[in-house]
């Protein structure tokens, strides 16, 4: 419906029904749902920052997160941004492998055939502009106070805005403001880092690449125009490096040390080597006191086969259908839990082999020997559907 800049505020936003604190993928695509289902909600989505940029993060989508956008109807809208369309997934330990193509098994079907490369800073963008077009985007505004009210919540921004809203969504990213505020933070257990970088000059195919590495997990991502995004997901005995090394020159080592990057990498060309706080965040509940957390601000999923955004677009797939359907919070908790929280806990079954060294390389190698194990293993974290 509107955007409005920095200090420019409309004192008829002073109450709604929703509002949304941050307009990464999970809070736009959260705006874009609800306003479709319910026009007659007054919803504002408010953005920190004067326009969507590079962030550190492996830009790729799976099929499963590629379907999530088909079903909202932004699918061709996000293709349109320069996507690079992926054929399948590689999952590479040291002694090789093999890429899983997308493609049916036992039944099991991705509900896009491809997956995506696709730049964080398009993507954001894209999204941003189609919620606009169906609720009040506010860019330029931080929240920095909240406070709980009788008929739900004050939120007030750096730059001046106020608003009191009925239901508040956090999509506030990994240092959720709402989540800390809202008393569901939840002390984290281990730390763990990121380096991230794109690059040209790397020698690639048509698919994604995760590889073990002994400085941890890397990722590679096809963008298209010969550029790769290359991220670095530290093992927790590599952390104490990243303190002690530039960051480029830690990512080139990683890359270095990597059997299947060794040679062709030697001679990338890095742009700004970005380095994340640490990843793991704990949270009590994504849902409390007409409150409710998406994406990053729900909690870390360890990324073994790279599928972070597509479980942001789910759960704000997952909240949007709750609240639509008259489930409500509770529902959506549920609705999370059975659906991505189960991926979770894969995803920290499989960083505890890949901890342990010679779990990590049995692994890789029970992967390779048996290509039905990597095709499930896709399947499972592509989000591929039962026939």
């Amino acid at each position: 419906m509107v955007t409005l800049p920095s200090g420019q505020h409309d004192a008829r936003m002073d109450d709604v029904d929703i509002a949304i604190v941050g307009a990464g993928p999970a809070g736009a695509l959260c705006a874009w749902l609800l306003a479709g289902s319910s026009p007659e909600r007054r919803i504002v989505l408010l953005d920190a920052e004067a326009a969507p940029r590079h962030r550190p993060c492996g830009e790729y989508l799976s099929p499963g997160g590629l379907g999530v956008l088909e079903r909202a109807g932004l699918l061709a809208t996000v293709c349109a941004t320069g996507a690079k369309r992926l054929s399948g997934l590689a999952l590479r330990g040291p002694h090789g492998g093999h890429a899983v193509p997308y493609r049916p098994i036992l039944g099991l079907v991705p509900p896009v055939p491809f997956g995506l490369g696709v730049r964080r800073e398009r993507f954001d963008l894209a999204l941003q502009e189609a919620a606009a077009t169906r609720c009040t985007l506010i860019r330029q505004a931080r929240v920095n106070a909240m406070r709980r009210v009788a008929d739900g919540w004050e939120l007030g921004t750096i730059e001046g805005h106020a608003l009191r809203s009925r239901l508040v969504i956090g999509a506030d990213g990994r240092g959720s403001m709402v989540r800390r505020t809202c008393g569901l933070d939840r002390k984290p257990s281990r730390l763990r880092f990121a380096l991230v970088a794109r690059a040209h000059g790397v020698d690639h195919g048509e698919a994604g690449e995760m590889h073990l590495g002994p400085l941890g997990q890397v990722g590679l991502c096809p963008l298209g125009d010969g550029e790769v995004n290359l991220n670095l997901l530290l093992a927790p005995a590599s952390g104490t490096l990243l303190r002690r090394m530039p960051r480029e020159r830690l990512l080139r080592a990683a890359l270095a040390a990597t059997p299947g990057l060794t040679g062709r990498t030697r001679h990338a060309v890095l742009g700004p080597v970005m380095a994340t706080g640490s990843l793991p965040q704990g949270c009590r509940s994504i849902a409390a006191d007409g409150v409710a957390l998406v994406g990053d601000a729900g909690g870390f999923c360890d990324p073994f086969t790279g599928e972070g955004m597509s479980l942001a677009l789910r759960g704000a797939e997952l909240l949007a259908g709750a609240l639509a359907d008259g489930n409500g919070l509770a529902g959506y908790a549920t609705d999370f839990n059975r659906a991505i929280g189960r991926r979770r806990r894969v995803g920290e079954l499989l960083q505890g082999l890949i901890q342990r060294r010679r779990l990590a390389e049995g692994l890789a190698a029970g992967i390779d020997a048996m290509p039905l194990l990597g095709r499930l293993l896709v399947a499972d974290a592509a989000g591929y559907r039962r026939t």
